[in-house]
């Protein structure tokens, strides 16, 4: 192989490297950012198989610095599968905590269009903390859709959930009160007691069509 061959060869590894250990960094510095904002995360991945793989391929590579060295004994197939199979483990985790933190810890209330048919919407005040709701639920949607890169991200997604569960709606009297009782509680940021899931709600919710919109979770 000529020393220009060898030099392309070189480059073309150095570019793959980087962009596993560019993914590696942006997982790290993600699960971070999760944490230090108070999402409960599930433990990393093993990371020793790549460490090893790393290490030995160093190893080899400085006693004798060329591309042959790298791929010989399927050495940097092995070293790119573990990286690769590392950030792939380490980010369906982190997909799965935010999924589980968005059902269990953020804003779980009615969608708008549904909210709308258990308040009086006569009242000013109710047209205009609906108008209110649909533009954070629809920021809040947004942000729960994908896993926040940023910490400005993070702190914007929550701050959705809070300002929601803070607001207050006259009730229609038509609507129970057991019903309305749930609903202040689902919109809170604690959420419902099952205690409030009496039958009567249950029903309700169902000849309402909105029975589907909720989940049970522990806390």
């Amino acid at each position: 192989m000529s020393s220009v061959e060898e030099a392309e060869a070189l480059s073309k590894k150095k570019s793959e490297l980087h962009a596993l250990a560019a993914k590696v960094a942006s997982l790290a510095e993600r699960r971070g950012l999760l944490e230090r904002g108070g999402v409960p995360l599930s433990q990393s991945p093993d990371v020793e198989k790549a460490r090893q793989s790393c290490a030995m391929i160093l190893t080899r590579f400085m006693e004798s610095p060329k591309a042959a060295t790298l791929v010989d004994k399927q050495r940097w197939i092995r070293l790119t599968e573990s990286i690769g199979e590392f950030n792939t483990v380490e980010e369906t985790l982190q997909k799965y905590d935010w999924k589980g933190y968005c059902g269990s810890r953020l804003f779980g209330g009615l969608p708008p269009e549904q909210r709308e048919q258990t308040i009086l919407m006569t009242l000013q005040e109710n047209q205009e903390a609906l108008a209110l709701y649909r533009r954070l639920h629809k920021r809040l949607l947004v942000h729960r859709a994908g896993v926040p890169d940023t910490t400005e991200a993070l702190e914007e997604v929550q701050e959705c959930s809070r300002q929601l569960s803070e607001i207050r709606f006259v009730e229609n009297q038509d609507v129970p009160s057991e019903v309305r009782a749930f609903f202040d509680a689902t919109s809170s940021a604690s959420g419902a007691n099952l205690e409030l899931l009496t039958t009567d709600v249950v029903n309700w919710l169902s000849l309402s069509g909105m029975l589907k919109n909720f989940s049970v979770r522990a806390r």
